[in-house]
């Protein structure tokens, strides 16, 4: 039995934009977002304006009735405050957002899984920024303290292991986690 058998579709899923994640980590890690301020500031406008896209996945019906708290998770107000302590302007953002509300289901699910998984990254990164930068949960680094609450990627896994998904909704799936990486790699590229 082929190694691809024997995987969870969670599993799958993960193995399936594996390339495009580790990309971006590499590169993020290279911008070392811990390094100083100004290279705390770029980071935070990148995630300022990736967030800015995703006020309507927190808001798409389908996902509420398997997410508990889904409002709860969104982190755009966070980084907000964090740009003010740090006297630094919101940007003025001229990309049109995706629009989650109609969007399939499953393809919504891969982009929350995307967004839930960087978590552990932030979390992790939050931790750096305290000790490097002096920022914490009151100051400065409220959106990466966040992280580390909400960080429910087990509980995605499972929901996403357990649903009844046809191959369709299935390929849909990784379509959505392809594309919320994308436009995260978009995003990049714009501001760095």
């Amino acid at each position: 039995m082929p190694i691809l058998e024997l995987l969870s579709r969670a599993e799958k899923l993960k193995q399936a934009i594996s390339i495009i994640t580790d990309d971006i980590d590499h590169h993020l890690l290279e911008l070392a977002p811990s390094a100083d301020l100004d290279n705390y500031k770029k980071f935070l406008t990148l995630q300022y304006v990736y967030q800015l896209e995703l006020k309507g996945l927190y808001e798409h019906a389908g996902l509420h009735q398997y997410i508990d708290n889904l409002h709860d998770r969104t982190r755009l107000s966070l980084i907000e405050q964090d740009l003010d302590d740090l006297k630094h302007p919101l940007p003025n953002h001229q990309q049109h957002p995706c629009r989650f509300q109609n969007a399939d289901f499953a393809y919504v699910l891969g982009w929350l899984y995307v967004i839930e998984g960087a978590q552990f990254s932030a979390a992790t990164l939050g931790k750096q920024v305290e000790a490097e930068l002096k920022l914490n949960n009151q100051r400065g680094a409220r959106y990466l303290a966040k992280a580390s609450e909400y960080s429910k990627g087990c509980q995605l896994s499972h929901l996403i292991d357990n649903l009844e998904l046809c191959e369709q909704q299935q390929a849909t799936l990784i379509e959505g986690a392809e594309q919320a990486l994308q436009r995260f790699k978009f995003y990049q590229a714009q501001l760095y």
